[in-house]
């Protein structure tokens, strides 16, 4: 049937009601006239349908694919902890299997214009999808490893400390990065030992005494601990603010817990020192 046919399309379909409302207001009964207008109708059909003029969602939000990283999870990142050593101690955790391509700085220049958005972390998946943003990447293979609570409210607990912890947290700690200048730095040292450390700090020590499991959210280890016992980790090995962590030893013992979980541990064993000590 013609008309069922070209129906398919929304467009379309209000285009025939149209017709025949104006049909019957004209008392025009002949079906042969609505036959034809039918079947013209559906040649638009049959043209909107076709691949390229139609707006594809899939097209427009899935990752870029590219050729398969041979089964693994494929995660680029400088030779450095900064913001992205958490995905690291999150692919490890997860059990999935992945390589970690590291590299200096002064290969990035090279390897930039190879990066989708010329930007990193970035992640190839096993299917070959190409994933970028720290987080977005992050939270993806912690669904996949089983990282993040099925409760939506305990998914949401897990969102909120990871935001606080790489969001708010380390804008402080950018303030202080190896490649900024010695002034800055000094400046970043003491914003953080005076103001930011005791602050952050102290948010997670609440949560560390909060916590009846050990764990951050529910009773098993999810990407919120890592997450948060990464960037602890890491910051406990600048020489100038140690004593800002060491203030704090529920948060200093609950980072060691995790880093010697079996194969968050397994991985800090082989890990190269990087180029800094963040």
């Amino acid at each position: 049937d013609p008309i069922s046919t070209a129906c398919v399309h929304p467009g379309v379909c209000v285009c025939v009601c149209v017709f025949v409302r104006l049909c019957q207001r004209k008392k025009i009964n002949k079906l042969i006239k609505l036959r034809t207008c039918a079947e013209k109708l559906l040649s638009v059909t049959r043209l909107l349908r076709k691949p390229d003029c139609l707006i594809s969602l899939q097209s427009s939000t899935a990752p870029q694919a590219t050729m398969s990283s041979k089964g693994k999870y494929t995660y680029y990142y400088f030779n450095v902890r900064g913001r992205g050593e958490f995905i690291r101690w999150i692919l490890a955790a997860s059990g999935l299997p992945w390589e970690d391509k590291r590299f200096e700085m002064q290969e990035w220049q090279t390897l930039k214009p190879t990066i989708p958005g010329n930007a990193v972390p970035y992640l190839v998946t096993p299917e070959g999808y190409q994933l970028r943003q720290s987080e977005a990447i992050a939270r993806y293979v912690a669904k996949k490893g089983g990282l993040v609570p099925t409760d939506d409210l305990a998914a949401y607990k897990c969102d909120a400390i990871v935001d606080t912890v790489m969001i708010d947290m380390f804008d402080a700690v950018v303030k202080f990065m190896p490649l900024k200048s010695p002034e800055e730095r000094a400046k970043g040292f003491q914003n953080w030992n005076e103001l930011a450390g005791p602050k952050f700090y102290g948010i997670i020590d609440q949560w560390v005494k909060e916590s009846r499991s050990g764990y951050l959210v529910g009773d098993r280890m999810t990407w919120a601990d890592l997450t948060v016992a990464c960037i602890v980790n890491s910051l406990g090995l600048i020489d100038e603010i140690k004593a800002s962590q060491d203030a704090y030893p529920d948060v200093k013992a609950f980072a060691e817990g995790i880093a010697q979980s079996g194969k968050v541990q397994d991985y800090l064993k082989t890990r190269p020192a990087g180029m800094f000590q963040f």
